[in-house]
């Protein structure tokens, strides 16, 4: 009777779990065909931001100018659509530039620029013109305003109803998502008097660890006033006795402002059988397209044992 008993309390609990373990199943199953859709969706909107080239990549207000362009090409094999629009983006210490905190305050650009069309589609090698006019408010303080220009590839509504997928895959549950994927540009405004002053500090040669045993040379850039500075970095190696030779480069680096402090690693890059021993780095930090006698922003010359 004992044993039958068993059998009788056993059964109902086996059942339960077989239902259970169904039931996980079939939510393993949704969430894996979720990821799968979601994957899908952002790698077919990052293929459209990467068929998209923009120029120029930085928008600067100077003077009495009032009007500025951007042009887009769609260089891909396939049809792109793009929604433009401001938002507003600040830049940490390590250089990464990431939103900015609704309402926080801040000197921005996007409420004295406007600009046209608001949305363009692109057929594969078309271009599109994008204007920019600026209109300066009255009593406006002096210094730099700055938002970013944000170009976003829309899916195609025809293949990526990501709602409609999911519900296909699973009774009574659906998921949307409208993920952002772009390109952004600052567009700086600079007013009256401005000024800025740069020193570069706290040198340091990092080695790497992998078997090409690769260097680079890290750095801080320290900027002053109430303008942002923008540049490149050249880096040159003086043997004992010898001659300079570039060991080092990287274009377009920025400080915002209001930041004041940057952090960069700049790998080095000597040519083979050249060792960087015994000799100098010379660190200049240059105007866009401009040299040591024109242009120089800063620089550091560094003994190397």
């Amino acid at each position: 009777m004992k044993n039958y008993n068993n059998k009788i309390t056993t059964q109902p609990i086996n059942s339960t779990r077989l239902q259970l373990n169904t039931l996980a199943g079939k939510r393993k199953l949704f969430l894996a065909s979720c990821l799968a859709l979601i994957s899908m969706l952002l790698i077919s909107q990052a293929n459209a931001a990467a068929q998209l080239m923009v120029s120029p990549t930085r928008i600067v207000f100077e003077g009495s100018e009032r009007t500025k362009q951007v042009n887009l090409i769609n260089n891909g094999a396939d049809t792109g659509r793009f929604r433009i629009s401001f938002v507003r983006r600040q830049m940490l210490e390590s250089g990464q530039i990431e939103a900015a905190e609704e309402g926080e305050p801040g000197m921005y650009s996007d409420d004295m620029v406007r600009f046209a069309p608001r949305q363009v589609t692109l057929e594969p090698g078309q271009s599109q013109t994008v204007r920019l006019m600026l209109r300066k408010k009255s009593g406006l303080e002096d210094g730099e305003y700055r938002s970013h220009l944000m170009f976003q590839s829309l899916p195609d509504p025809a293949t990526s109803d990501i709602e409609e997928l999911a519900s296909e895959r699973a009774k009574g549950v659906t998921v949307q998502l409208i993920p952002v994927v772009g390109i952004t540009i600052p567009v700086i405004v600079r007013h009256g008097r401005l000024n800025s002053s740069v020193k570069l500090s706290d040198f340091e040669i990092k080695q790497s660890n992998t078997v090409k045993g690769e260097s680079s040379l890290s750095l801080k850039i320290n900027r002053t006033g109430n303008e942002s500075v923008y540049g490149d970095f050249r880096i040159y190696f003086t043997p004992k006795g010898g001659t300079p030779i570039t060991v080092g480069q990287v274009n377009g680096v920025a400080v915002y402002t209001p930041l004041e402090r940057r952090s960069i690693d700049i790998k080095l890059t000597p040519p083979k059988g050249q060792s960087l021993e015994k000799g100098e780095l010379h660190v200049t930090y240059l105007k866009p397209g401009e040299d040591e006698t024109s242009g120089l922003l800063a620089e550091a010359r560094l003994a190397v044992p």
